[in-house]
């Protein structure tokens, strides 16, 4: 039996499995690792509506990072600067502007509509639920304490940066190091805010979470938007060269992203 003969859902599983296809196992990755956040996000939420074991779990957290990391708080301030809005949307315009100009213009949609739109997700979702932040702050800070927006904010522009220097080079050291510099900032931002008792451990975790899912599906849009922006432009470029003309090679989405 031949693989025209399979059933249609085997053929939609060997096609989401595919290596090197759009939509194949990069994407069904992707999809799986925003359901995965979803759930753990979702499993906060309950966690933090529904049951008293989180405010224990919240307590012990904060004596570990503040035992851990000493009465410094300086230390702290210095940290969580890099996931304050006013430093975020300084790199977003600095890295997007840079690559508008290097003329990598998706790259740039990337960036710009991750953390953008990423601004007001958190915003609604504080919004949401509503829920007090912790008393005796080392530093003032106001507003509704759940999700961490330090710590989604970091986590979709630091991981968008891993996620653009893994695409846009082949370099082995710079991959290295974006794939080891981001996590640990992210990590960072988020335990800063639990030593300078501003959140709790758990509206880290759902910053982190919630992040992480924004940030992928984000890239799965868009990524899906590109795709079928060079196909129709390259129908459009076939439709309009001579009969005559010699065909052109077209590349990938992952091989013109720098475009």
């Amino acid at each position: 039996m031949g693989p025209s003969s399979d059933h249609p859902a085997l053929r939609f599983l060997r096609r989401r499995l595919a290596r090197g296809v759009p939509y194949g196992l990069g994407f069904t990755v992707a999809f799986v690792a925003v359901v995965v956040a979803l759930w753990g996000f979702l499993e906060l939420v309950d966690a933090v509506t529904e049951t008293g074991d989180v405010v224990r779990f919240d307590a012990v957290a904060h004596g570990w990072v503040y035992d851990t990391f000493g009465g410094n708080p300086d230390l702290g301030r210095a940290v969580t600067w890099f996931g304050n809005n006013a430093t975020l949307i300084g790199f977003v315009v600095a890295v997007a502007l840079g690559l508008v100009v290097t003329r990598r213009y998706w790259a740039a949609l990337r960036v710009v509509a991750a953390s953008g739109l990423g601004g007001l997700v958190v915003v609604g979702l504080k919004a949401l639920f509503q829920r007090a932040r912790p008393t005796e702050q080392i530093i003032e800070a106001t507003g509704y304490s759940f999700p961490s927006g330090h710590a989604f904010a970091s986590t979709v522009f630091y991981g968008m940066m891993v996620y653009l220097v893994w695409r846009l080079t082949e370099r082995r050291w710079a991959r290295v190091l974006a794939a080891v510099l981001g996590p640990v900032v992210v990590l960072a931002v988020g335990l800063s805010r639990v030593y300078l008792n501003v959140h709790y451990l758990s509206d880290v975790l759902a910053g982190w979470l919630s992040g992480a899912a924004w940030l992928v599906a984000c890239l799965l849009v868009i990524d899906v938007v590109e795709t079928r922006y060079r196909s129709g432009a390259e129908v459009r470029e076939d439709a309009a060269r001579p009969p005559d003309a010699e065909p052109q090679p077209h590349g990938t989405p992952m091989e013109t992203a720098g475009r």
